[in-house]
C-alpha cells in the first residue's frame, strides 16, 4: 500500500443523501456522506468533542443524520461541515476554536468514490 495515493472508499450508488458510510482505509477510520449539493465528502470518523464516532450508531429515530450537508454526531448532536469545522453545538451559542475534525481530499470518478491518503 501506498500513502499520498487515490484509495476508492466507497462506490457512488452505496453513498446516499442520508446515512453516512463508515470505512477503514489503511487502518485509518473515516466516514463518507454527501453534503447540500450532493458532493461527496469524507472526514474523520471521530468527533472531537469526547471521541464519539460520526459515522456510529444512531438511536434518535427518525432525525436525519445530514442535515444541511452537515453529519451530526450520533453522541451530543455537534455538526460538522464537509470541511471538517463544527458549525452548530445545539446547547451552545459559542462553538468552540478548536472544534473540528480532519478532512480529507475526494473525488467522485468512474462510479466510486476516491479519498487521498
Amino acid at each position: 500500500m501506498y500513502i499520498n495515493f487515490w484509495y476508492p472508499i466507497v462506490r457512488s450508488e452505496d453513498l446516499s443523501y442520508d446515512q453516512p458510510v463508515k470505512v477503514r482505509v489503511l487502518g485509518v477510520d473515516l466516514v463518507a456522506f454527501r453534503d447540500q449539493n450532493g458532493d461527496a465528502r469524507v472526514l474523520s470518523d471521530t468527533c472531537t468533542h469526547r471521541g464519539a464516532s460520526l459515522g456510529g450508531a444512531w438511536s434518535q429515530g427518525s432525525t436525519k443524520r445530514i442535515i444541511d450537508g452537515c453529519i451530526v454526531c450520533p453522541y451530543h448532536g455537534w455538526e460538522f461541515g464537509g470541511d471538517g469545522k463544527c458549525v452548530k453545538v445545539p446547547y451552545a451559542n459559542k462553538i468552540p476554536a478548536k472544534a473540528e475534525t480532519r478532512s480529507w481530499p475526494v473525488i467522485e470518478r468512474n462510479g466510486s468514490i476516491f479519498v487521498w491518503h
